[in-house]
């Protein structure tokens, strides 16, 4: 790809940022598969109306980093680079831990290239993916414009994919899609922001951080490329157990980045880390100070170290501490010494194991795709945030009068999703 000195004519035109939508079921499709026909119909549209030479590309969406690359750094890269940031508002996006680490990397860039320019460079070019009501709008994002004219009245009252839908707007879509191409190539030809030296992704905090949210606890038991067993392939590891990420090929993030998407969009506030981070929460208070989720990678316990730790959780017999062993089902090693890992972790787990509703029980016998842990998560971070009120009585916090009448609370949340339980 481009590096920062690279030559500005070969830069990507836009940065497409999105919120993943999950799966219904697990065996559903791809869920975001509208928004990937979208962005290669903006880059055909680039492509159409710029001078871009060969192999050069339009545009970037995720979708092309490849399994097993380095997500973080890869990202940093592509947001330094590209000429326009284009994200796709819902309801979702906003509660997107990844897609504010985004904004805020993007933004970070167009803030160090104010000298010289009258305010801040004009580079950000918003969509409706699906409507947002004004009130759920953070407040830095108001005053960018994201309803042109020339995108029209269907796609400011049904957003790209309401019309992408619907076949008798499909029309409405194709001139919208145009007048986004159009847009993007006016400002990022009249700006010309410079591209500037990858952030550091990984420090980078979301933009849409809000201080009303919830902690919930997200604990990572898992080895290391380093403490790994020799026999068992390195690939699922990085240099810390918050790389773990236990169902490639199928995802290309860890299962910390997907389980943080998740409880985020439940409303919750993901603090992530590793036993050692968490250990007082998890074994030594006595009163807890939020719900948690502890992951497990089922080949700790072939270690004599992780099984004492799991052996602690386990006698603690916290409810509002739940346990989701993900176990890939594509995973050839995992099935061959499936019967041993399962044996030792019910010894080491026998508590945590039998704990909980049907949800959880489904959650600590293995969850087999990442569609099925996407779906899973749901039902078993709402039980435990049942759980935590059972045993504090002041969470959540009493609302304060500056908050929006009609954001749902923790209860709304639970009576929603009791069907999935």
């Amino acid at each position: 790809m481009p590096s920062a000195s690279g030559s500005e004519e070969h830069l990507p035109y836009f940065f497409l940022s999105y919120a993943h939508t999950p799966r219904h079921k697990p065996e559903d499709k791809n869920p975001d598969m509208w928004v990937e026909k979208l962005y290669h119909e903006l880059c055909r549209e680039v492509l159409q109306h710029t001078s871009l030479p060969s192999g050069a590309r339009p545009g970037f969406m995720d979708i092309e980093i490849p399994p097993g690359a380095e997500w973080d750094r890869r990202l940093a890269e592509e947001l330094a680079t590209c000429r326009v940031f284009v994200p796709l508002y819902s309801r979702r996006y906003f509660r997107s831990e990844q897609c504010g680490k985004e904004w805020a990397a993007f933004d970070l860039r167009r803030r160090n290239n104010v000298e010289g320019r009258q305010g801040l460079p004009e580079v950000i070019v918003p969509a409706f993916w699906i409507p947002v009501p004004d009130y759920e709008l953070p407040d830095m994002v108001k005053s960018i414009q994201f309803t042109h004219p020339d995108l029209g009245t269907h796609y400011v009252e049904r957003g790209f994919y309401g019309m992408m839908k619907i076949k008798r707007f499909r029309d409405h879509y194709k001139s919208a899609v145009d007048a986004l191409a159009h847009r993007i190539i006016e400002v990022a030809e009249g700006v010309r922001l410079p591209a500037s030296e990858p952030c550091d992704y990984a420090a980078i905090k979301s933009a849409f951080n809000r201080d009303e949210q919830r902690k919930f606890q997200i604990t990572i038991v898992a080895h290391t490329a380093e403490s790994r067993p020799v026999y068992r392939h390195d690939r699922y590891y990085g240099g810390s157990p918050l790389d773990w990420n236990p169902y490639l090929p199928s995802s290309d993030r860890s299962i910390a980045e997907t389980a943080s998407e998740i409880v985020r969009e439940l409303g919750f506030e993901p603090d992530v880390g590793t036993f050692a981070d968490h250990r007082d929460e998890l074994i030594n208070v006595a009163s807890p100070s939020c719900p948690g989720l502890v992951l497990v990678d089922p080949w700790v316990a072939t270690d004599q170290h992780h099984r004492q730790l799991l052996r602690e959780l386990d006698q603690a017999n916290k409810p509002w501490v739940g346990l989701v062993i993900p176990w890939n089902e594509t995973d050839v090693q995992l099935a061959d010494a499936a019967t041993d890992l399962r044996d030792e972790l019910r010894t080491t787990l026998p508590r945590k194991i039998a704990q909980g509703r049907l949800a959880s029980r489904k959650a600590v016998h293995g969850i087999h795709t990442l569609g099925e842990f996407e779906t899973s998560l749901r039902p078993v971070v709402q039980e435990l945030g049942s759980a935590y009120l059972r045993h504090v009585q002041t969470f959540p916090p009493e609302m304060s009068g500056t908050e929006h009448p009609s954001k749902p609370s923790i209860q709304d949340d639970q009576q929603g999703q009791r069907g999935m339980t």
